[in-house]
């Protein structure tokens, strides 16, 4: 049974597909992620902490990726593909001592780089192997 969440916002332009980002000011960068509170489904825990930690309020997924073993717990992935969101913004969020999250966009293909923390590095190959056009 997996103890994190991942809702992998997408969106698909000119043929690329762009994943969600955002710069921690204190952790690098980072795809949205949290964990499974008791008595949480998996969707219902994505569905929190997209919307605690970027201020999206999502339905339903588009495609539930399922879960893979990444550094030492199991994480569930869900893709969502949100269209019309900025390029970039900042969200203050309520859980995370008022941290203020800067959200770009990663290009699904491109790889990432020393300010990403391992685990977004392998939690990518997940996600590429389930979204990539």
């Amino acid at each position: 049974m997996a103890n994190k969440t991942c809702p992998v916002v997408f969106r698909i332009r000119t043929g690329e597909v762009d994943m969600l980002a955002f710069r921690h000011p204190s952790a690098g960068k980072q795809f949205v992620k949290g964990g499974i509170k008791d008595n949480e489904t998996s969707l219902h825990a994505a569905l929190r902490e997209l919307e605690e930690e970027s201020g999206i309020k999502a339905q339903a997924p588009n495609l539930d990726i399922g879960q893979a073993s990444i550094g030492s717990g199991d994480w569930h992935f869900f893709a969502f593909e949100i269209e019309g969101l900025p390029e970039q913004w900042d969200h203050k969020t309520h859980d995370d001592y008022g941290h203020v999250f800067s959200f770009f966009w990663h290009p699904l293909l491109a790889d990432l780089d020393d300010e990403w923390h391992p685990q977004f590095h392998d939690a990518l190959a997940v996600i590429r192997s389930s979204l990539t056009l």
